[in-house]
């Protein structure tokens, strides 16, 4: 099992829906990132992720349009698609007709490897208000565990954000994290936003 993760973690092997659920329940659920704090996640397992990434490549984001991805989905996803499903969603983080398609988009993309990729997802957050706003509190949400609300309320205002001198050790780290482009985005995006209430 621990030359298995090393394999993972150096990126000899990619982590299968199957690998992750082997290591949730030898190591318990809690070594994996906390998903966000919002109430209705899409949690994919080895056969809806199956079904979804189908729809995909025929242009159907199904449940992806209006339901948010848990870290792990993103992860699973990325770490399967196709080139044809990374083209859809590709496009769908530019041109998809709902903040939450682009948003997810961007989520799975971000774990795509890749400068192309790391560039679109940049470009997107930068761009557009809405996804950037479910980014950021995506990340706010899930380094604190603060209600879905508060998070969109740091999201619009980094300087609310209830105790902000314990959530900035956590986004340092999370800026120089490799995994996940729109995680490095969104920390350091919080913290430089966060410079007048760190002093206090």
């Amino acid at each position: 099992m621990k030359s298995l993760l090393g394999m993972v973690e150096t990126g000899r092997r990619t982590a299968s829906v199957d690998l992750i659920e082997a290591y949730e329940h030898v190591l318990g659920v809690d070594m994996w990132r906390k998903d966000i704090t919002h109430s209705n996640l899409l949690i994919v397992d080895k056969a809806s992720r199956a079904a979804l990434l189908a729809g995909v490549e025929r242009g159907d984001p199904g449940p992806l349009r209006n339901t948010p991805t848990a870290h792990r989905t993103d992860v699973s996803l990325g770490s399967v698609v196709s080139g044809k499903a990374a083209d859809w969603f590709r496009r769908w983080a530019v041109e998809g007709d709902t903040a939450t398609l682009r948003t997810n988009s961007v989520s799975v993309i971000a774990k795509l490897p890749g400068q192309e990729n790391a560039d679109l997802v940049v470009h997107v957050l930068e761009n557009d208000p809405k996804v950037r706003r479910l980014i950021v509190a995506s990340e706010i949400s899930r380094l604190t565990q603060l209600d879905w609300t508060v998070a969109l309320q740091g999201a619009d205002d980094p300087t609310t954000i209830p105790e902000p001198r314990k959530l900035a050790p956590k986004l340092a780290k999370g800026a120089i994290d490799p995994k996940g482009t729109e995680a490095r985005w969104a920390c350091t995006y919080l913290l430089s936003r966060m410079v007048p209430v760190l002093g206090r």
